[in-house]
């Protein structure tokens, strides 16, 4: 049996669901499923086609927002404490707001509770309560290591919406997320400038730079093929750090060829269009730890969605292994079937630290991203036309999902295909009536809950829900800078 729910009765369902936790005065749980990672040739993913039983979501809208806040912080250096209420506001057409403090980095306890109203009727309220929520530690200079678990608990629904969400209506490009922390990212700041038109040009740039402590930006002007670029299958960062590769004017483009990042630190990648990697790894951007501090900002990157194999095309921004302190923003990622893979394997549960805000992604099968364990920020960020699912937490990940804007999305976020199940901390999101959740096999599940690790200040890019859509499809992308090396 498919649980297949459209928002508005998502919406009543989370009321009869809560109506029934105040009866019985349990918490709600979530059960395992099997491992099914048949979709990637390499690194697992999520499953574009599947049968079976399913179950049911929390927090659905019809036209609104779904919200759920997690406030008051309080940290000082090295150890921090924090105790924080959860709740899920729901409404049926129109936006919903929800309202959120800072996170920190400490130790969190959870508590979840509130009331149900259901659609008008006077005196139709019914009220649950429950706990729930994981502990969150993180110390160290900014965060250095940060452990998370979660566990199930009860959802609060209730129409109408919520003032209280925070966030601006103007865009702000300055860097932000998980690659401010521990001593920042800069890239070839203060260093010297090259420019490059052809591959074999940017890989000698790339080997001089080995043996260099110099930082270095490297303007890449027209279009970089593999005709341009010898033999090479990819262009390889590998064993530098303090560089930046930035796209000069409206932007450059690698056509058929894409970049690894690999034992490298302090990496800006910047206003470039990379597209249709059909050789080497296949990924436009792919980011193989032992790595760290990594920055990929006002990109464009794609591939083909409808009309070839799922794995004729890999991913368009990996990041595997030990890679670590990573922010995306303002990048537009488009036609794929594997977009973004946050962890290749069942194994690969490295706490990678990552953020990902401002992004426009559309016309994509799943993986927006894939993210197997630690803790990710995922906010401000516009989904469009995803045809599986969108955010997939697995592996006892905590991802704090904020502000961010669905538009005919299936399954904005899910925890699917892993044994282990992920969770989400929801905040002060829009999901339009043409989004649905939809589990369709015992693999597939809703999130636990949990409270993410955001140790880092991001209030002056935070961007208001109701803003995000057309700020993102207005700023997202290659060409949208003034000055690309102005950061």
């Amino acid at each position: 049996m498919v649980t297949r729910m459209r928002p508005e009765m998502r919406w009543i369902t989370s009321c009869l669901a809560v109506c029934f936790a105040a009866c019985s005065a349990g918490n709600e749980g979530a059960s395992d499923g099997p491992t099914s990672d048949n979709v990637a040739s390499t690194g697992g993913g999520d499953s574009s086609a599947s049968s079976g039983g399913g179950g049911t979501t929390s927090a659905p809208t019809t036209g609104g927002t779904t919200t759920s806040t997690n406030a008051n912080t309080s940290a000082t250096s090295g150890t921090a404490s924090q105790t924080a209420v959860s709740s899920a506001s729901v409404t049926t057409g129109g936006t919903t707001t929800g309202s959120s403090g800072s996170g920190g980095s400490g130790t969190s306890d959870t508590s979840s509770s509130g009331t149900s109203t259901s659609g008008g009727a006077a005196g139709a309220t019914a009220t649950s309560s429950g706990t729930g929520g994981g502990d969150s530690t993180s110390n160290g200079n900014g965060g250095a290591t940060s452990t998370t678990s979660t566990t199930a608990s009860s959802t609060t629904s209730t129409t109408g919406g919520d003032p209280s969400c925070r966030g601006g209506s103007e865009a702000d490009f300055s860097l932000s997320g998980w690659a401010t922390e521990a001593g920042g990212t800069s890239g070839g700041q203060g260093g010297e400038t090259i420019t490059v038109s052809t591959g074999s040009e940017l890989a000698q740039a790339l080997e001089d730079k080995q043996d260099s402590s110099t930082p270095l930006t490297i303007l890449v002007e027209g279009s970089i093929t593999p005709a341009n670029s010898g033999s090479l299958t990819k262009f390889d960062v590998k064993d530098v750090s303090d560089v930046s590769i930035i796209g000069a004017g409206a932007g450059a483009e690698f056509n058929g060829i894409g970049l690894k990042i690999v034992r490298a630190s302090n990496i800006v990648i910047r206003n470039l269009k990379i597209y249709n990697v059909a050789i080497g790894d296949k990924d436009a951007i792919s980011i193989e730890g032992p790595a760290d501090h990594i920055w990929v900002d006002h990109c464009e990157l794609y591939a083909e969605y409808q009309n070839v194999d799922k794995d004729y095309y890999d991913g368009l921004l990996d990041a595997k292994a030990e890679a670590e302190y990573i922010t995306y923003s303002w990048n537009y990622l488009h036609d794929s079937w594997k977009t973004s893979l946050v962890g290749s394997s069942e194994d690969d549960t490295f706490d990678r630290k990552l953020t990902m805000h401002h992004n426009h992604f559309e016309n994509c099968n799943s993986r927006l991203p894939l993210f197997r364990g630690g803790n990710g920020h995922v906010f401000n960020n516009l989904f469009e036309d995803v045809h599986s699912t969108a955010i997939n937490s697995r592996i006892g990940a905590c991802i704090r999902v904020e502000n961010n804007s669905f538009h005919n999305v299936l399954n904005p976020w899910i925890s699917a295909y892993s044994d282990e199940l992920g969770g989400v901390e929801l905040v002060c999101n829009y999901v339009d009536g043409d989004s649905e959740f939809v589990l369709e096999s015992d693999d597939e599940h809703e999130p636990l809950d949990c409270t993410g690790v955001v140790p880092y200040a991001y209030e002056q890019v935070l961007t208001h829900v109701d803003h995000v859509a057309d700020l993102v499809r207005a700023h997202a992308g290659v060409g949208k800078l003034s000055d690309p090396t102005d950061f």
